[in-house]
Order: structure tokens, then sequence, then C-alpha cells
């Protein structure tokens, strides 16, 4: 005998946006059904088919990664949008359950440090820029279990293993100096502080040649 019909697993909404959005507007269209027929003027026909137009292009930028709520009124502010408009559109896609800038910035923090190594200034001045609250900036910063120096170390190895065999090589100190420059440099264009980058840069030096 068949045991009871398990129902299928629920899908979080920003595993599926496209999916999410169709279903909250779906959702609108049947309020409205169910609250009894009322005459819409034209105007707000219009309005109404303007917030969709921009739902949909919305779910587009979504479709393609996590976005922030701050960078999606920015495009829209791009667009020219009316204000009524871009903020219904807005709302629309809050209540699909796909703005959560908390999140946004977790990943945003956590994908940036693994890809570029960015120090905290950094991102942080990236977050501020997408327009994400300071309270889910220091929140996301907090997380993960290195920190600012060893990723400036991790950087700094990755470069010198390159230059390892003519350092080794170097007797008067020249190229060590100018691979120390380079590597100021790098670690400053990555919001890295210049006396931390000088404290890593000479101890990983000391650490491979000896001195």
């Amino acid at each position: 005998m068949n045991g009871p019909a398990r129902s299928a697993p629920r899908e979080h909404p920003a595993a599926d946006p496209r999916r999410a959005v169709v279903a909250s507007l779906r959702s609108m269209s049947e309020e409205a059904a169910a609250s009894g027929p009322r005459s819409v003027s034209a105007r707000e026909a219009a309005l109404d088919k303007a917030v969709v137009a921009e739902c949909r292009y919305l779910l587009r930028l979504l479709s393609t990664r996590r976005r922030s709520e701050g960078e999606l009124r920015a495009r829209l502010r791009e667009r020219e949008v009316p204000a009524d408009v871009a903020h219904e559109a807005i709302a629309r896609t809050a209540r699909a359950g796909l703005l959560d800038d908390a999140a946004f910035a977790r990943d945003w923090v956590s994908q940036r440090r693994a890809l570029r190594g960015l120090s905290d200034e950094a991102l942080r001045r990236e977050l501020h820029a997408k327009g994400v609250a300071h309270e889910h900036i220091a929140t996301a910063l907090a997380l993960g279990e290195d920190d600012e120096e060893d990723r400036a170390r991790a950087l700094v190895r990755d470069r010198l293993r390159r230059d390892e065999a003519a350092l080794l090589a170097d007797v008067d100190g020249s190229f060590r100096g100018r691979v120390a420059r380079r590597l100021d440099g790098h670690l400053r264009r990555k919001g890295y502080d210049g006396a931390l980058a000088l404290r890593v840069i000479s101890a990983e030096l000391r650490a491979l040649t000896g001195r």
C-alpha cells in the first residue's frame, strides 16, 4: 500500500527569480479578481502596465546574479522611470522575495575576497556604492575565517612565486626593491593599508630569501 504522497520541497525564491516574480504577479492578479469588479481609470491601467514592464526588466537583471536594492533603483533612474512606477516595481520585486541586501552583502564579500583578495575597506566602499546599509556591510565583513593580513600574505606569496629564482639570485638587492614596489602598488590597489602592506611584503621577502 502506498504511503501518503510527499509534497515537493519548496524552493527558495532566490533560486529561481523568474518563477518567484511570475508567481507574485499571478497572486496579485488573483487577489484583485477576488476583491470583485471595480472601475479602473486609464491612468491606473497605464501605471500598472508600466510597473509590470519594469518588473520584467528587474527580473532580467536578477536572473544573472543577486543584486542590491540600491543597484536596482539606480538602474531604474538610469532608464528615467517615473518615481511612482519605480517605487511600485521595487515593492513588487521585494514582495516576491527577490531583494535581500543582507544576503547580497554576504555573497559579495565572500566572492570578492575569494576571487580578488580585496581588503575590507575596498569591500566596504563597493557595497556602500551599491546602496547597502551599514549594518549589512558590517555583518558581512565580520564573516569568514581569514583576516586582512592572511589575504594580503596570500596575494604577496602568489606574486612572489613567479620571481623566486630571480630574487634568490639577486646580489645587490635592486631586483628585490623593484619587486617590493610592485607588490606595494598591488596591495594598495586592492585597498590594503600602507603599513600592513609594508609589514607583509617585508616578512614574505625575508621568508623567501632569508634576508
